[in-house]
């Protein structure tokens, strides 16, 4: 097992675990996600980008974790304390590979990716029903800091 920071060489093997993640989404929040299939643009924007990246987790050349993270920073308010945090965006282990330590590993290394870039915290957005996912974060430290809340028309 090999936890590491994506290359333009990973696009490929990222496609089949981001398409897997897309049709979770869907099945856990219909209305607002959809089962795409991952053409390999997304992660390649990412990969390109100075400030996001793709932690994957490797195992037996096949890609069977990731977080897709962001440096991010509050917006300038005289009201907002300024920080400089990471977002995880989107995390995922395959069904195939969970309760084996991956998801830990890969927050571990994220929060190396944090620490070396200066930042604060990291903060993400999970979807209440996700319960699985909500019992892991529970079980790494993350807390609750707020609710978003939605009025649909």
């Amino acid at each position: 097992m090999e936890i590491r920071i994506a290359t333009a060489n990973d696009i490929e093997a990222l496609c089949p675990i981001l398409t897997e993640f897309f049709a979770y989404n869907a099945r856990l929040q219909p209305m607002y996600c959809n089962a795409a299939i991952e053409s390999g643009e997304y992660p390649k924007s990412i990969i390109e980008s100075d400030k996001s990246d793709f932690l994957i987790a490797v195992d037996n050349n096949s890609v069977v974790g990731f977080i897709h993270i962001n440096q991010m920073e509050t917006p300038p308010y005289d009201a907002i304390t300024p920080h400089k945090y990471a977002e995880i965006m989107a995390f995922m282990v395959t069904a195939a590979s969970r309760e084996k330590g991956i998801g830990s590993e890969l927050v571990n290394f994220a929060k190396g990716w944090s620490t070396e870039r200066n930042l604060d915290y990291i903060e993400l957005f999970s979807l209440v029903n996700a319960n699985e996912a909500n019992n892991f974060y529970d079980k790494n430290d993350f807390v609750t800091v707020s609710h978003i809340r939605r009025l649909v028309l």
